[in-house]
């Protein structure tokens, strides 16, 4: 190290020059060493320090280690930086006013380090400490390390200009570190993340058994930079794990592996790994009482690691790396990668046993597959047939109701015509008994009527005859004429038809007659299932881009199992043992296929005693528009 001469007085440099500078000599690199490097050359040669040097925490917190020491010069002393890591290293002493520093969370002057009792005597004459500058390294109030300057001359104590230039320093010089730190992590992540790729790559590659693991104790090895590596397979029976696979193995270990099988219960280090499903390190294999299995002491390598293999938390086997002549020091980030490669190893291994035994079934299977696709292939043409049958008894069903409906409906209106005639009187005076029949059978020909119309809609519905003419319309205006209509047969029946108060004109975008045929539908289904007494109500509200029509009574309601299939055709919800059902169960079908011809949506609830819900959306815009909004989400739960 270069030392300056005693009377060299310092001379302050301009503050924010100099925390310039080292910022932009920080930020030419994110590699650890060279920019802590940087940072104590420059910190010693702008605070007016002969040497520079910067501690930080291990890994583990338990101790600060020296990484970096230069002169204000960038000249290395490599004979003492070596001695100042060794007794770093094996002592404590050194590093207690640097502990002290990062203990107060404040810089600790040392004007006469000789009469200090905070460094013991041997530290002073080796390393010539005239002075000393502990300054602690401190990020988001955590401390990460220390900053240490000292003096190697006499006469050149730190000043308070010296100390707080330091303090200002450290702040930087900490973020600095972190963020080194954070891409040294980042690209140990990703050169992990590469190493399993290759892994996952190399051992997916084959099928093969035995050629798995052979790839799978090279990659291992490559992975931890181990000297050479075994794959064995766990015999849980046996307790013993057996070789199957080795990579780099010398001449003279091959054959002892290949017929040695390690008993699990006299290696506890292997014990021990299988136990924890984790990998297992030994450093010093000489020493280390797990490795006293008489195999392992023959072998005579210097260090060792098991990481088990482990799919579907169940053990298959392991694999052993060995160093032979050099001591390995293993990191948590090299036990973390060991324990990926086992896994992915173990993953590869079971892909590979579970292929050979698909492929063990695969005979009998394909022969069970083509018996069956014939099968299916018979059963497939019957059903085409069956299809293309009902295709044609479809039509022809369609072609009968519409016929039949015709048919029906031109004597049935004369009927109509003649009876209306003689009730109102034109033929004469009618007695009492004749106006009662003639009243029944003008009630029985209006029912006719109603299920004529129906199974028209209906045939029309299924053929795709149905016109849809959308207008703007006031739907509280039709609702109020509807209720008006239906209110003199309602209170025959002593019901009460309401219409809750809601927005008014409420305008849709629909066909009025197939609104009205819907709200007819539901409102005459609920006036006949509503006993005297009851209520029938209406309800309008808008919901955008929707309108919202419910239609509630207080009726009988309808039971929970029936409920999903009120709107199937021809299904007539049973009221009772003895009641019997009326009409021809086509009016919900027909009012929902209407509601979702012209963009809405039906849905119902019902509660047997309590009485039924029916609620139906229109558009308010036309269906393009409504279509580019947020639809209709009915939230109502069905029984």
């Amino acid at each position: 190290m270069n030392t300056k001469p005693a009377d060299t007085p310092f001379h302050a440099p301009d503050t924010p020059t100099v925390l310039l500078e080292i910022a932009q000599a920080v930020s030419s690199t994110l590699d650890l060493k060279e920019l802590l490097k940087i940072v104590a050359q420059r910190t010693a040669a702008a605070c007016g320090a002969d040497v520079c040097s910067i501690f930080l925490w291990s890994p583990l917190g338990d101790r600060l280690v020296p990484m970096m020491s230069q002169t204000a010069s960038g000249q290395q002393m490599d004979a003492l930086w070596e001695e100042f890591k060794r007794m770093a290293s094996h002592s404590r002493e050194g590093t207690l006013p640097i502990i002290a520093a990062i203990g107060q969370r404040t810089p600790i002057v040392m004007d006469d380090p000789a009469t200090s009792p905070l460094l013991p005597a041997r530290w002073v004459e080796q390393f010539r400490l005239k002075a000393l500058l502990s300054v602690p390294l401190i990020r988001q109030d955590v401390a990460i390390g220390t900053l240490v300057l000292h003096q190697m001359t006499d006469d050149k104590p730190f000043t308070e200009v010296q100390v707080l230039l330091a303090s200002t320093i450290a702040s930087q010089v900490a973020l600095a570190i972190e963020n080194a730190r954070l891409f040294q992590t980042t690209q140990e992540r990703l050169s992990e993340c590469e190493t399993l790729l290759a892994v996952s790559r190399s051992v997916s590659s084959t099928l093969n058994l035995k050629e798995t693991l052979v790839r799978v104790a090279r990659e291992a090895a490559v992975a931890a930079c181990a000297d050479s590596s075994g794959a064995y397979l766990l015999d849980s029976e046996q307790e013993v794990i057996r070789p199957f696979a080795s990579y780099n193995l010398p001449d003279w270990v091959l054959e002892p592996f290949q017929q040695t099988p390690l008993s699990v219960r006299t290696f506890p280090l292997v014990r021990e790994a299988l136990d924890r499903m984790a990998p297992v390190c030994s450093s010093d294999v000489p020493a280390d009482p797990r490795c006293a299995h008489p195999a392992i002491r023959r072998l005579a390598f210097q260090s060792c690691l098991f990481a088990p293999m482990v799919v579907k938390e169940q053990l298959i086997g392991g694999l052993f790396l060995v160093w032979w002549q050099k001591s390995h020091t293993f990191t948590p980030d090299q036990l973390r990668l060991m324990d990926g490669v086992a896994r992915q190893a173990a993953m590869a291994i079971d892909n590979a046993s579970a292929y050979h035994e698909i492929e063990a079934l695969n005979v009998s299977l394909e022969d069970k597959i083509a018996k069956r696709t014939h099968e299916l292939s018979t059963i497939n043409a019957a059903l085409e047939a069956s299809h293309r049958r009902l295709q044609e008894l479809d039509r022809v069903k369609s072609d009968f109701l519409l016929n039949v409906s015709h048919e029906l409906r031109t004597p049935l209106t004369a009927i109509k015509g003649s009876v209306d005639n003689m009730l109102d009187g034109i033929t004469g005076p009618l007695s009492e008994a004749q106006q009662r029949y003639l009243t029944r059978i003008q009630a029985n020909a209006d029912r006719l009527v109603r299920m004529i119309n129906d199974l028209l809609d209906l045939a029309r519905i299924e053929e795709g005859r149905v016109q849809v003419i959308p207008t703007y319309f006031s739907l509280s205006g039709l609702t109020s004429e509807l209720l008006d209509t239906l209110r003199p047969v309602a209170s025959e029946q002593g019901l009460a038809l309401q219409l809750a108060d809601g927005a008014d004109p409420l305008i849709v975008y629909a066909d009025r007659d197939k609104v009205g045929q819907v709200l007819m539908n539901l409102l005459g289904n609920a006036i006949k299932f509503t006993p005297s007494g009851g209520i029938v109500n209406v309800e309008l509200a808008e919901e955008e881009p929707f309108a919202i029509v419910r239609v509630s009574d207080t009726g009988d309601g309808i039971p929970p199992e029936e409920l999903p299939h009120i709107f199937d055709k021809f299904y007539q919800v049973q009221l009772g043992r003895q009641a019997k059902a009326k009409g021809t169960g086509l009016g919900l079908s027909i009012v929902k296929s209407l509601v979702e011809l012209q963009g809405g949506s039906i849905r119902a609830r019902s509660q047997v005693d309590h009485g039924s819900t029916f609620t139906f959306t229109l558009p308010r815009q036309p269906l393009v528009q409504a279509q580019e909004t947020t639809t209709f989400a009915d939230t109502e739960q069905t029984r």
